[in-house]
């Protein structure tokens, strides 16, 4: 009789050396993704990381040489599940909005594997200078790939559904976006609201916001400037101007590197001021971060009581926002920092920072009620809602940064506030709307 002979090695057979070092690594991979995500590369320790694992410095050395060995396999790592989740969506059957559709459903079941340990946790792709410049270009091309994968989808989409919109390309930065935050929800302490967070947002991304057949709303635009020129000889007003300047900059760099990746004589130097003239107002990089953090939702919350001041429909409050909001970041008028970046603030500061952020979020969830409760707006699950809503209006949150690498990308829209209006269009009217 026939002797069945096991094929060698075997790598599924829980005597494998090969499967037991994968499942090290992809331990390790997870433990360093959550601390490059809540402390950035520069504030993580190789020691750190071990320490999550009860392991000692030296068991990671014999998995990876260094931290920028290790960063790298870590960001490389979300980027491969990221383009797996684009290729499979677009080689799927349907027509584009469903393929759209499968792209979520496809990632969020990669972060299902991931919660689960079939999969190493996925790291936000931020602090991507801290790697060789070899891997950083490795990296961002694959994202790159990502990118265009979704664009041609939104083309086809935009084609399929005589959807009233410019380029592809806003659209694309939200999906973007939109899979950032599916993405900081895979830290959830329970599997079925993950579950039901991922139901929310394949809902609003098919559905919109909007209740019944509707016309594309016409474009609404509020406007927060202020004429800084009669303070130009007032000395206070000159350093409030200056403050402001230095926490523009500082946005943009705590953004692109990380709280450990900037130095305050970076930040001086990006201004062309000395760093003498840098600490005259800027006593400490804890503080720096924290006054960001402050004028970042002072922003928010003065455009939000501008878009409301004039007692409009619920949604075009929250419509007018939203784009104003993105508008300005883009235009590069007042770079956002991101507030997951409180995580580095003593507990006081987090709190604070925190219940504003809270705030903002509940006044775009009272808004949804209330479009729900007058028909205006569509019933939905107006806790997560909001907190997709208050996720998206920060451009620097995710994804985004390092997909178009800078927001030049915008410039191909005939003008960019329309293009701030097509980034926001799939929250109101969703893949499914414009056809009703």
């Amino acid at each position: 009789m026939p002797v069945l002979r096991p094929e060698f090695p075997d790598h599924g057979s829980p005597f494998s050396r090969e499967q037991e070092r994968r499942r090290k690594e992809a331990a390790i991979l997870t433990a360093a993704a959550r601390r490059f995500d809540e402390h950035g590369f520069a504030h993580t320790r190789l020691e750190d990381v071990a320490a999550d694992l009860g392991l000692t410095k030296t068991s990671i050395s014999y998995y990876f040489t260094g931290k920028e060995e290790l960063a790298e396999a870590v960001y490389r790592a979300s980027a491969e599940i990221l383009h797996d989740a684009v290729d499979a969506a677009a080689s799927a059957s349907g027509d584009a909005a469903t393929r759209l559709e499968r792209l979520f459903a496809i990632y969020a079941e990669e972060l299902r594997e991931a919660s689960e340990g079939r999969r190493p946790y996925l790291a936000a792709l931020r602090d991507l200078d801290a790697l060789s410049e070899e891997a950083r270009t490795s990296v961002t091309a694959r994202v790159s790939d990502c990118v265009s994968g979704i664009n041609a989808m939104v083309m086809d989409w935009i084609d399929q559904s005589g959807a009233a919109l410019g380029r592809p390309e806003p659209v694309t930065f939200l999906i973007l976006a939109l899979l950032d935050w599916l993405g900081e929800r895979q830290s959830a302490p329970v599997a079925q609201d993950r579950e039901a967070d991922c139901d929310t947002l394949l809902d609003l991304v098919c559905h919109g916001l909007l209740a019944g057949p509707t016309e594309r709303l016409a474009p609404s635009f509020v406007s927060v400037d202020a004429d800084d020129a009669p303070g130009i000889f007032d000395r206070d007003a000159r350093n409030r101007m200056k403050r402001e300047a230095f926490m523009k900059a500082g946005a943009r760099l705590f953004n692109q590197k990380g709280y450990g990746g900037v130095s305050l004589a970076e930040v001086a130097a990006s201004l062309g001021v000395s760093r003498g003239a840098f600490y005259y107002h800027i006593p400490d990089k804890e503080q720096f971060l924290d006054q960001c953090l402050d004028r970042s939702l002072q922003v928010v919350e003065t455009t939000l009581d501008h878009a409301e001041a004039d007692e409009t429909a619920p949604l075009t409050f929250v419509r007018r926002g939203l784009i104003e909001l993105i508008y300005r970041q883009a235009a590069g008028l007042d770079p956002l920092l991101r507030p997951s970046l409180a995580a580095i603030l003593g507990p006081a500061r987090q709190r604070r920072h925190k219940a504003r952020m809270r705030n903002i979020s509940r006044r775009i969830g009272d808004a949804l009620t209330e479009a729900s409760a007058c028909g205006e707006g569509r019933m939905v699950d107006t806790v997560v809602v909001e907190d997709i809503m208050a996720s998206v209006m920060f451009l620097n949150g995710g994804y985004t940064l390092t997909a178009a690498n800078s927001f030049s990308s915008w410039n191909l829209s005939e003008d960019p506030r329309t293009a701030a209006a097509d980034y926001v269009y799939l929250l109101f009217h969703g893949l499914r709307g414009a056809a009703r």
